[in-house]
């Protein structure tokens, strides 16, 4: 378990875009607000985006925020999650269910640190750490059409598979993730919560691809 940690906490140091994939409830959150928790963004807010949960109408203006008069209904400006992230981490949870439009305007986030609000004329500037999740293959979303092979190699710096849940052996150890900073003591957190922790730090070794 010590060795999960350091591998762990050296993500936590490393200033690039991280790839987490696994199968639902395999805790892909749980490992990214741990990395957020010991990374230099720390300070900063954690800014979650569940891809799937927001309608695909909706999504662009909730990622990216518009201006006043942008469209009907919009009587002020609104920051997007990506520009409430600013100088923390961004986690794009199920990354995959991004429509091509969105995946475009991502990869240039990525590549220059920029990006449009709805309605704007001229570029906002964003730094932050950006980490997503998907329970899907993405080189096979590739290979078929369904996600950008661009932006795949842009997230794709660091990679982490977690092991399925049947795949996973009982352990004693629970101290990895409970154990991260946390203004919630572990007596009080909800039981979801704390066995989503115990099946992931109980759970066979992380494996790692790097690329460089």
């Amino acid at each position: 378990m010590a060795e999960l940690r350091r591998k762990l906490e050296r993500l936590a140091t490393a200033e690039v875009p991280l790839l987490i994939q696994g199968e639902s409830g395999t805790g892909k959150e749980v490992i990214c607000r741990f990395i957020h928790s010991r990374s230099p963004w720390s300070g900063g807010p954690f800014v979650k985006v569940n891809c799937p949960a927001i309608p695909g109408t909706l999504l662009e203006s909730e990622l990216f925020g518009y201006e006043k008069g942008a469209f009907t209904g919009a009587y002020g400006n609104k920051p997007g999650r990506v520009e409430s992230a600013q100088d923390g981490t961004l986690f794009l949870d199920e990354i995959s269910e991004l429509d091509g439009s969105l995946q475009a305007k991502l990869l240039q986030v990525l590549q220059d640190g920029q990006f449009f609000k709805l309605g704007a004329q001229k570029e906002a500037a964003i730094k932050a750490r950006v980490i997503c999740a998907t329970n899907r293959d993405l080189e096979e979303e590739v290979q078929v059409g369904n996600f950008r092979a661009d932006l795949f190699y842009r997230i794709n710096v660091v990679k982490l598979s977690l092991p399925s849940l049947r795949e996973r052996r009982p352990c004693a150890h629970i101290s990895l993730i409970c154990s991260a900073r946390s203004s919630t003591p572990l007596r009080r957190r909800s039981a979801p919560a704390c066995c989503q922790c115990w099946r992931l730090i109980t759970g066979r070794a992380i494996s790692e691809s790097w690329k460089t």
